[in-house]
């Protein structure tokens, strides 16, 4: 069942995500709106908690999800009217992330993000517990609540601390990987991101019509493109999470963010309202992260849109659209002309050399996009395509 209250007026959007949240996990059977301000008892009026649980007992239900943050005393209070488990919308994301979590990492960031949750909240669950209300908690046995808070902290200290060992161990493996540019996929949850690198990559990581598959960084080299390049996908975003979630998934998020280029992409076939919204969440959270990489923005799915839709877009949403393409990954429309776009927005830079030195040669064509290669006097005459500060270095390399 699931239960959401508004503060002054009807919103499909929040319902509608909130039952697409809940399906990955659960089977939604009923849905309360509420439009009220938050009562501090229950976050819903008393009248339909009451309501509520007769269509528990009534409909056989095993759990209730809000879409509201709760406190530990209105989950308590609820819980027991409802006589089942109840959780809000934090922890169903938590308990889809912990579905999604293959990596060492992953699982590292879920549970930091799962502790930050708990953090503000281990005072008044200890409260509870002074008072008689609430017997145990989050499945610490029978340590003294006053230790609880001090426990929880020292875990997040310690997930925090072997967090920044495996960033460090990226970072190394990044700078072992030589002479590569670099795409970051970004983009609001289940927009197609996986789908995008599977075609630009050659690869066949699984895609599920799920939010938040994806939670580990996956980096695959783009196919089809002579210059060496690396594209990485990685979490997407949602509005109305807590910062504490943002901050859990930062070391993977910036490893797509501080890339040469973004790929910013979107769901095409959302209506204008929806695609403002997401692209409105993603720029914020790319602010967050000090984000200054090259921009495209990549509309995924327009195999499910119309002409006219396509050019509404571009006229509706031009403030919020930075160098726009039409794709979809899934029939591959359009992905040769967003390959040339990739390299044009990369900051590369051209360079002429002429060599009969075989290393020089070699090297040129393993690291750089070679253009041309005329042979004159036994000698090649080489133009190539690079970064600037490379193609610097080279050039700077041949004169010595």
């Amino acid at each position: 069942m699931l239960v959401l209250r508004k503060d002054n007026k009807w919103d499909n959007k929040s319902i509608e995500e909130l039952k697409e949240l809940t399906k990955v996990l659960y089977e939604p059977v009923k849905t309360f709106v509420q439009i009220r301000k938050p009562d501090p008892k229950y976050q819903i009026g008393s009248g339909l908690v009451e309501r509520i649980a007769k269509e528990i007992k009534e409909n056989e239900i095993d759990i209730v999800v809000f879409g509201n943050q709760l406190s530990p005393s209105q989950k308590y209070n609820l819980a027991k009217n409802f006589k089942v488990e109840v959780i809000d919308k934090i922890e169903l994301v938590l308990r889809i992330f912990y579905k999604h979590a293959k990596s060492r990492e992953a699982l590292l960031q879920v549970r930091l993000a799962e502790l930050k949750y708990e953090l503000p909240r281990a005072k008044e669950k200890v409260r509870l517990a002074k008072q008689g209300e609430q017997p145990g908690f989050g499945g610490y046995g029978d340590y003294e609540v006053e230790k609880y808070y001090q426990k929880v902290k020292r875990e997040i200290n310690i997930i925090k601390s072997k967090l920044e060992k495996l960033k460090k161990h990226r970072e190394n493996l990044r700078k072992r990987r030589g002479n590569f540019d670099t795409v970051g996929l970004i983009g609001y949850t289940n927009a197609g991101k996986t789908s995008l690198l599977n075609a630009l990559s050659g690869d066949r990581k699984e895609v599920k019509n799920q939010v938040f598959t994806t939670l580990s960084t996956t980096t695959r080299r783009i196919r089809g493109i002579k210059r060496r390049i690396l594209i990485t996908d990685t979490v997407g975003f949602m509005d109305d999470l807590p910062p504490f979630m943002i901050e859990a998934f930062l070391s993977t998020i910036e490893e797509s963010a501080n890339s040469d280029l973004i790929l910013l992409v979107v769901d095409a076939s959302d209506s204008l309202e929806e695609i403002e919204r997401k692209l409105k969440v993603n720029y914020e959270v790319l602010d967050k992260i000090n984000c200054k990489s090259p921009i495209i923005t990549v509309f995924n799915k327009v195999d499910k849109i119309t002409y006219e839709k396509r050019e509404e877009i571009l006229k509706s949403l031009k403030r919020y659209i930075v160098n726009p393409i039409f794709v979809s990954a899934k029939y591959n429309i359009n992905l040769d002309k967003l390959k040339e776009m990739i390299l044009e927005n990369l900051n590369l830079s051209i360079g002429t050399v002429e060599t009969d030195n075989p290393k020089l040669i070699s090297y040129l064509y393993e690291n750089t996009e070679i253009l041309e290669d005329v042979l004159e006097d036994n000698k090649h005459i080489i133009t190539f395509r690079a970064k600037e500060k490379d193609v610097n270095r080279i050039l700077k390399a041949v004169r010595v």
